[in-house]
């Protein structure tokens, strides 16, 4: 495409994008971002050179700011942005380029989140070590930056305090039930939050010995 410019105007429905002329024509759309990157103005000549380059900026910008609607959900983690910008169908050379920008501005930062979700884990509902390290490698956290967090998490925070917090609730409800099915239910129940087999054995006695008082 070449041709002058010859009106630049908001695109309906979309405050972050432009709508260009090409001498009088709607030629394309394209973000703010990248209009000014590229100088786009009324009156400049459009070379077919500059229109390669547009098309290639515009697509980065189109992924940022994919990007961007997600972190504004929720924080995430690399690996999980990529995954949902792949999804979208952009190329995983350009995924990376722009998930790296994100991550260079602090905007996405992997030790952080996995702290955050260790943090939240640990005040809120209470896990053991290996449900933890399930749920950080689920969402894409390099395994050597989960050890690094599970480690520090279960030095600050007692695995067996963490472990009576999580079956308090449970005990107060299933009260009347046969102690044998109870003391099985509470077994399983502290696996699967991830606790150890170990600390489920001393809870459980913790808990007969507290209903033989």
């Amino acid at each position: 495409m070449s041709g002058r410019i010859t009106e630049i105007r908001k695109s309906p429905g979309d405050d972050l994008r432009l709508t260009v002329f090409v001498d009088g024509s709607e030629a394309f759309t394209v973000s703010e971002e990248v209009a000014r990157e590229l100088k786009l103005c009324v009156g400049c000549e459009l070379a077919p050179a500059a229109t390669e380059r547009l098309g290639e900026n515009d697509e980065r910008s189109r992924a940022r700011e994919a990007a961007l609607r997600l972190l504004a959900v929720r924080a995430r983690s690399e690996g999980e942005l990529v995954d949902r910008l792949r999804r979208k169908g952009f190329t995983e050379e350009l995924t990376a380029v722009v998930v790296s920008g994100l991550a260079e501005v602090g905007l996405v930062d992997d030790a952080a989140f996995a702290r955050a979700w260790a943090d939240e884990k640990m005040r809120l509902r209470p896990i053991g070590p290996r449900r933890l390290t399930s749920e950080l490698l689920s969402k894409r956290i390099r395994k050597e930056l989960v050890a690094v967090v599970v480690d520090e998490t279960f030095r600050e925070h007692s695995e067996l305090e963490l472990a009576r917090r999580a079956v308090e609730k449970k005990v107060r409800v299933s009260g009347g039930a046969d102690a044998a099915k109870r003391r099985a239910r509470l077994h399983s129940f502290l696996l699967r939050r991830g606790f150890s087999y170990e600390v489920a054995a001393t809870i459980l006695k913790e808990i007969e010995g507290e209903s033989d008082a």
